[in-house]
């Protein structure tokens, strides 16, 4: 785990938005969702909701999010 990916997934709680979060991140936002689909991939969790407009943050994600 890198700790860059923990400072992205900590935006995109924030921002509840993959788009703004890549801006204030100054990455792309294809990147970004790579990045927290490998966190994912790695803790076996799903941290994150998405759909096509709405980011929200799953039990787990609000916990990791803490």
């Amino acid at each position: 785990m890198d700790i860059r990916v923990l400072k992205y997934f900590v935006q995109v709680a924030k921002d509840r938005n993959f788009t703004r979060a890549s801006e204030h991140l100054y990455i792309s936002q294809p990147a970004l969702s790579k990045s927290i689909a490998a966190l994912e991939s790695e803790l076996n969790l799903r941290l994150v909701e998405r759909s096509t407009r709405t980011v929200a943050l799953t039990a787990a994600g609000e916990e990791f999010a803490r």
